[in-house]
């Protein structure tokens, strides 16, 4: 009986549940579709798999003997995507009896883009190959960099989506968002998620759809779990939606998805481009060597994925990295790499969540009261005389609403390191220098790097005049007529 067992447990660590789509293991690549095959006369549809390990093979079984592995591929309710929709059956078989990298294939797709889009900067039709490359290898990768593509209305969002569908993998462009969608293109064909009109995501009936998307640009952040009711009763469904996704608006979207974004700000073009028709046989020629490229060059990426983001750090490293193993990859010259990420360091100056100037006043107003001293005990109240010099001026409400503000921004950044028990019968805390230096380095948007220009630094000088009364303007409006209660005054 224990001997049984024990062959049980060898033979399940001999087992590889793979995603019947797409799936990238330590020892192998698979790529899955759906085609038409005629079965006692009638046609049926079947899936079938590419796997890419020393060579490249196709296989018919969903359940497949690997040297001592056993890769069954979990089918599931997945549909796969009908081969003829993205490639050829005829070029696949013809290709893995000799399977070549296609050659300067990036060079290639930012050459495509031009004749078809206007960009503002050529630093963008070099980001968005390099991302449109990355689609296929994201299996490769923890994280994913989004797309935000924000403009007026006909400055090209739509097209520059078509774009995006043409070429990027597995992709699916939808209007609105719903669970069902997301599952279809993301979980069920690990595709790319490309989103028009997504100023709705800002609509609270969205929030759980907003949520989702914002965990979804990390390998192990987009897992979900839902109850799905049927005719046949309720059962737990589990789903991913990490994967590439890409978001064009004319509005901004919600903070916590911008941040994950690479903004591509669009306008209405000077000269006529001819539309990007879904029939043109460009599409289909690129998208089979992008499969090529990725069928033959999975492993190299991963290697180089492994190598990257040295010079950059937290999320905005996360965010980089597919595209400089991309850039890596196809052998990118270093000075149009260094133009891409510093283009792409902007972007993230522009989407990061970071200190509001209000926010930095604190921090400007904490350390001229801490100038010279290591620590010192305070009260809101002595803050608020310093960060407001009418302070004394103020009626009782005005004055609520400016302590309440300064409470809970304290609280929220912990800028205090401890609880001083009471000074002039108020709440006091103790503050040092060095802690506030060290919080605020860790909240400031810190892009760049090396080459790439100067981090920012606290400075002791004072905010110029006209920030000082947007600042008071703005504490009126956030909590100066909130009715804020007398309990919440003090932290």
């Amino acid at each position: 009986m224990e001997t049984n067992n024990t062959n049980n447990i060898q033979d399940e660590h001999n087992i590889i549940i793979a995603h019947p789509s797409y799936e990238v293991n330590q020892t192998f690549m698979s790529l899955g579709f759906r085609e038409t095959v005629i079965s006692n006369n009638q046609p049926e549809d079947k899936n079938f798999y590419i796997i890419s390990r020393k060579d490249i093979s196709i296989h018919k079984e969903n359940i497949i003997k690997c040297e001592e592995k056993t890769i069954i591929f979990h089918e599931q309710d997945r549909i796969l995507l009908r081969v003829n929709d993205r490639w050829d059956k005829s070029k696949i078989l013809t290709y893995i009896t000799n399977p070549e990298p296609p050659k300067e294939l990036y060079q290639e797709i930012k050459n495509t883009l031009k004749n078809y889009i206007e960009f503002q900067k050529e630093a963008i039709y070099g980001i968005i190959a390099a991302w449109i490359i990355a689609t296929y290898f994201h299996r490769c990768f923890h994280a994913f960099p989004f797309l935000f593509i924000y403009g007026k209305k006909q400055s090209g969002k739509s097209r520059f989506l078509d774009l995006l569908e043409r070429l990027s993998f597995n992709a699916m462009k939808v209007k609105g968002v719903s669970v069902a969608s997301l599952a279809d293109s993301i979980d069920g064909i690990r595709g790319t998620f490309l989103n028009d009109q997504a100023e709705e995501l800002s609509n609270k009936k969205n929030a759980e759809i907003l949520g989702i998307l914002s965990d979804s640009y990390t390998i192990g952040g987009g897992k979900r779990r839902i109850v799905n009711t049927s005719n046949n009763g309720r059962r737990i469904l589990e789903f991913e939606t990490y994967g590439p996704k890409a978001f064009a608006s004319i509005k901004e979207i919600d903070s916590d998805l911008k941040d994950r974004c690479i903004e591509i700000t669009m306008l209405r073009a000077i000269q006529e481009y001819p539309y990007p028709d879904a029939y043109l046989t460009i599409w289909n020629e690129l998208r089979d060597k992008l499969y090529k490229l990725l069928l033959t060059r999975w492993h190299a990426a991963r290697d180089l994925y492994q190598d990257t983001g040295k010079d950059v750090s937290h999320r905005i490293k996360e965010l980089w990295r597919p595209i400089e193993t991309i850039l890596r990859l196809e052998d990118v010259p270093g000075e149009e790499a260094n133009e891409i990420k510093g283009f792409f360091l902007e972007c993230m100056q522009e989407t990061q969540s970071e200190l509001s100037e209000y926010e930095i006043k604190l921090f400007e107003t904490l350390k001229e009261i801490l100038r010279g001293k290591d620590k010192d005990i305070l009260t809101v109240t002595d803050i608020a005389e310093k960060l407001k010099s009418d302070y004394a001026a103020m009626n009782e409400k005005e004055k609520r609403g400016i302590q309440t503000w300064i409470g809970r921004t304290l609280n929220q950044l912990s800028l205090y390191t401890r609880h001083a028990g009471k000074k002039d019968g108020r709440k006091a805390y103790e503050f040092s220098c060095e802690h506030i230096e060290n919080i605020y380095k860790r909240y400031k948007t810190d892009t760049t790097s090396g080459d790439y220009g100067e981090t920012c630094v606290l400075s002791h000088k004072s905010m110029s005049d006209n920030v000082l009364v947007d600042l008071e303007t703005k504490i009126e409006e956030m909590v100066g007529y909130s009715h804020i209660p007398e309990k919440e005054i003090e932290i």
